[in-house]
């Protein structure tokens, strides 16, 4: 399938109902509960925010582009994720939120970044934060230019890799908070990618099958 091809199919694809939940829980950590017992549970808001997941032709496939923080990122020090961050004021939509900061992060261009929709929103318990993955894509590979105080390595990964067989596994990390948690991983570029971004990553690898092998 040429991208063309690939980005009408996610187009349609991502205006049908999502996998959801059960497609993100299949990389939660151990006892994860689902985003309503979260609501439940807490009392105050959570904190708006939104990730990029952009992407775009290379090497005669689809790529996406994944990032690794520094160590002085707190809670999230040394973990991979999307580009991305808190909603502000200006931004309007979460939309804005997620371009304005994969620009500001890896310098992907606003303008070249045509929006496609939306991935389900996941909640992270350490942050207090309500992530909403929107789904964009450019018509060529951009020029990345890391911001290095908020990112230390840019990962470029063909999609290809949930259609191979995906290397997966469990581990026992430790969180930005020094606890332990037990949760399953990909295997990405030697880097064990687990959390919010597995989970994001997780349904996204199934809207990958279904809009591959429709």
């Amino acid at each position: 399938m040429n991208f063309e091809g690939f980005i009408q199919n996610l187009n349609a694809r991502l205006a049908q109902p999502l996998p959801g939940e059960e497609a993100q829980l299949k990389m939660a950590p151990a006892r994860r509960v689902t985003l309503s017992e979260y609501y439940e549970l807490r009392n105050h808001d959570p904190v708006q925010s939104a990730v990029l997941v952009c992407l775009y032709p290379a090497l005669q496939s689809v790529f996406t582009v994944l990032m690794l923080r520094p160590s002085e990122q707190g809670v999230h020090s040394d973990q991979v994720s999307f580009p991305g961050g808190r909603f502000e004021e200006n931004d309007v939509i979460l939309e804005n939120t997620a371009l304005r900061e994969a620009y500001e992060e890896i310098g992907i261009k606003q303008s070249e970044v045509h929006v496609l929709g939306r991935l389900s929103p996941l909640y992270i318990p350490v942050s207090n934060y309500l992530v909403q993955p929107i789904v964009g894509f450019t018509s060529q590979q951009p020029s990345f230019i890391p911001n290095h105080h908020e990112v230390i390595r840019v990962i470029e990964l063909d999609c290809n890799y949930f259609l191979n067989g995906v290397v997966k596994g469990e581990f026992t990390f430790k969180s930005g908070t020094g606890v332990e948690i037990e949760a399953p991983f990909y295997e990405i570029q030697q880097l064990k990618v687990w959390g919010a971004t597995a989970m994001i990553l997780s349904e996204f690898e199934s809207i990958l099958q279904e809009t591959f092998f429709s």
